[in-house]
């Protein structure tokens, strides 16, 4: 067993010696401390041009609450990961990528290594909640880890500009945390006053504030702040219904600082409709707009994929338009199938998926996600890429 190797299994242990002390605690009734969480394994087949390759992925994630007494609470979530298949060898810097935290804190450990000729492994842990909440009255102070979503629309969110993800992403409901400072203030039963400040792993700083209100059964925010010690960014969104109808939408506004009299800035903006029939059928549409998209230079699919997006690189395409229907075919199996054009590519993405419910606390999803559109060549000539990739996920909720 290599040095690293050997490392990552010690911290391992030490985890689980600190979960066996934790457990214990709540087992004699300790109600100060509570822990959830879940086990999976996804097992992936990916079609990527002229390769078929395949993983496996077994993932346990355990939430632990604390509550020492009424006015401080806090938290430790981490996921770890067993990751098995070609793909840890056929795809550069995949395994590299598994151990990267985007975090000012690097707290994700990685050890990989072979398992054949053409076979690799890969053995992550990952904490993404790490934090201490302070309440006094209607202020709220949370310092740590933690997620911080501004987002209202459901698939795109231009005014989420802490904690980016991608859509694609089957294997991550709970998406990535941000190492920050955050006030809170409630104003009223639905106003809040925030103010957060963030740092990467590249120092960048984040700072930004927030003001959340309703009015008329809609609920509105305003956002600004400084993105990443680089543009000036003024936001708003709204989220409520007209009618039976769920209308959700934002728009945030990037300026870049150094260049900030010689540039107009840069638009995103996201908006979308869902409605529910009586019958259980769900349909839901969502288009999105970014000026910024024309600054990226796209010629693969793996490289929106599998990178790591912020908030300025969620639209690759300037406009990028998305249908979703989901029905309960059976009191226990609901089937969905999602689409997004591509325009500018003359692409687009089918994305069926059935979920089956085969206990309460047990689920069993199969998912396919289908990509094609036309990238260039070194030559410059569009060719069309085709991609398609099938996922099998079991999930056992404690």
């Amino acid at each position: 067993m290599s040095e690293k190797t050997s490392l990552f299994v010690l911290k391992r242990l030490q985890y689980f010696l600190i979960l066996s002390i934790l457990a214990t605690g709540t087992a004699y009734g300790q109600e100060k401390i509570t822990m959830d969480g879940y086990i999976s394994n996804t097992f992936s087949l990916y079609g990527i041009e002229d390769q078929s390759l395949w993983e496996n992925s077994f993932m346990d994630r355990f939430n632990f609450m604390v509550y020492p007494t009424h006015w401080l609470t806090g938290t430790v979530q981490f996921r770890s990961r067993i990751i098995t298949g070609n793909t840890l060898k056929k795809i550069p810097g995949y395994s590299d990528g598994l151990g990267m935290d985007p975090g000012y804190m690097n707290m994700t450990l990685l050890a990989d290594g072979n398992l054949g000729d053409n076979t690799g492994f890969a053995l992550t842990t990952t904490i993404d909640r790490l934090w201490l909440q302070l309440t006094f009255g209607n202020l709220e102070i949370i310092a740590g880890r933690q997620r911080i979503n501004w987002g209202q629309t459901l698939v795109w969110n231009p005014n989420d500009i802490f904690n980016s993800y991608s859509y694609f992403d089957v294997d991550y409901p709970e998406r990535p945390g941000s190492d920050a400072v955050r006030l809170q203030y409630y104003t009223g039963n639905a106003s809040t006053i925030e103010l957060v400040a963030k740092i990467d792993s590249s120092n960048r700083v984040t700072t930004a504030g927030y003001f959340r209100f309703n009015t008329l059964g809609f609920d509105i925010q305003m956002l600004g702040g400084v993105y990443q010690e680089e543009d000036l960014i003024l936001g708003t969104g709204w989220s409520g219904n007209l009618g039976p109808t769920a209308f959700r939408g934002e728009l945030s506004y990037f300026r870049d600082l150094s260049q900030f009299t010689d540039t107009t800035g840069y638009l995103m903006a996201s908006t979308g409709f869902d409605y529910t029939f009586s019958n259980s059928l769900m349909i839901q549409v969502e288009g999105l707009y970014s000026a910024l998209a024309k600054e990226m230079d796209m010629n693969s699919f793996l490289m929106f994929y599998g990178g790591n997006l912020d908030v300025k690189t969620l639209g690759f395409t300037p406009w990028t338009f998305f249908l979703n229907v989901s029905y309960p075919l059976t009191p226990l199996l609901t089937g969905s199938f999602a689409s997004i054009w591509y325009p500018q590519w003359d692409g687009y993405f089918l994305g069926p998926s059935l979920d089956l419910s085969i206990k309460s606390n047990m689920a069993l999803s199969l998912i396919l996600q289908h990509f094609s559109a036309k990238f260039e060549n070194s030559s410059g000539s569009p060719i069309r890429s085709n991609n398609t990739f099938g996922f099998l996920r079991f999930k056992w909720n404690f």
